[in-house]
This record gives C-alpha cells, structure tokens and sequence, in this order.
C-alpha cells in the first residue's frame, strides 16, 4: 500500500493528542509500538486517551506479573507490557482473525494472535465465559468492549473477571457512554443490543463492582471526545 494508511491516526490528530495527553511519552510509545507492529494506529481518537490510561496503571507492576486483556482486538498495549517483563494474556472471541499485514478494511476489531510477537504473549480466540486460566491474574483490564456486550453477559463477563483476579488484583474499565448521558453505549457493529434502560448506566457498573466487594479507587468520565460517536468513562478497582 502506497502512503499512509487509510485507517492511521492522522498526524494532525496525533499532535492534538500529544498535546493535551498528561503522558503524551506513553501516548507516543503506544503510538510508535502498533505502527512497529501493524503499520497503523487506530484513527479513533479515542484510543488516544484510553490506551494511555490503561497504560499509565500498568506499566509499574513487578517483573512476571500476569495480566488478562478482555476483548483485546488489535491493541498495542499486550506488547507495550510485555516488553516490560509482564506476562499477558489476550481473550476475543471474534471472528475476523488479523495478521500483520494491514488490509483496506482495517480497524481495532478482530481476533489477533499476539503468541506470534513475544514469548510473554498468548491469546484465546474464544469468550471470556470460556476461558481457562490455570493461575490467576495480577490485572485485568478491558478496553471498550465489556459495554459492547448485552446487560446479561457483561455482568457474567465480570463476575468472571472477579473470579480470575488474584486477591489485591487490579480491574481497569475503559468504557463507552451514550453521548451527555450516563447510559452505557449499547450499540455493536452497528447494531442495538438492547434499549439503554435495559443495557444500564455507568453506575449500574459501579454498583455490581461493589457487590462484588471491589474497593473502587477511581471513577471518571470524559465528555465530548473530538470526533468520537461516544463519550468516555474508567473506572479502576482492586479486589479485595
């Protein structure tokens, strides 16, 4: 393909990113480690403030640490820690399979391998329902994609994550919003899940987190994301 990619940052977006990012190194970083990778970095401005953030909890825990990406897609951030001595494991139960080539029709959705990057990688092409771990994990960490999700498996797709996490283990939550609402995005590929009321509010999240006995250590949102269809919100968590 000659030239940019049709589906990469575009570089005035980029700057803007850079700019207001409170890590724009770690931004970069991100940025530099998925074009290292695919060639591209997602256009979703977005992933510019979300990627980091996840980034910025994880990049200081110790050495052999395990750490679960539910519904990974395609992400710089499984390489981003393993090249940080972490061992990540990847959960997507798409079934669109990427490779390193990136095609025309190219974007953050899909099921890649991240086995074939680094030896500290493996990725389970199946639903986090199904998926076995035979230890637990120090973080788990989902980046839009448990809103995607109808109310009822989201809700098994955490308690699941409750279940995995060891105890003091870190929960990181990117997620979408209903622009100016509270409700969680409840749209996929295009497709209404089920109506707003039914798929719940960010604080309908909030409240399964502490039934599940997860200490809440932060909770916010971001409005008005340039050329975004959602607004954003994270929540982190340790289980106690």
């Amino acid at each position: 393909m000659n030239g940019p990619h049709p589906y990469d940052l575009a570089p005035d977006l980029l700057a803007r990113a850079l700019a207001a990012a409170e890590r724009p190194d770690l931004l970069q970083h991100l940025v530099d480690t998925s074009r290292r990778i695919w060639g591209v970095y997602t256009r979703h401005f977005a992933y510019t403030i979300n990627y980091p953030w996840v980034a910025a909890r994880l990049e200081s825990l110790a050495k052999g640490s395990r750490v679960l990406d539910v519904g990974a897609g395609v992400t710089p951030l499984p390489l981003f820690l393993a090249e940080r001595g972490l061992f990540v494991e990847t959960v997507d139960p798409h079934s669109i399979v990427r490779t390193r080539v990136a095609t025309a029709d190219w974007n953050e959705w899909g099921f890649f391998d991240y086995g074939t990057l680094h030896p500290n990688l493996k990725s389970s092409n199946c639903a986090i329902a199904d998926f076995t771990a035979t230890e637990g994990f120090d973080a788990i960490y989902s980046v839009s994609a448990i809103t995607h999700l109808s109310r009822a498996v989201r809700e098994d797709a955490i308690r699941r994550c409750h279940a995995l996490l060891r105890s003091g283990g870190l929960l990181l939550l990117a997620v979408d919003l209903i622009p100016s609402t509270n409700f969680l995005w409840n749209y996929s590929a295009g497709r209404e899940i089920e109506t707003p009321e039914r798929h719940g509010t960010i604080y309908d999240l909030l409240e399964q987190l502490s039934l599940l006995n997860f200490d809440i250590t932060e909770a916010e949102g971001r409005r008005s994301v340039i050329e975004s269809r959602t607004d954003l919100a994270f929540v982190a968590a340790s289980r106690l």
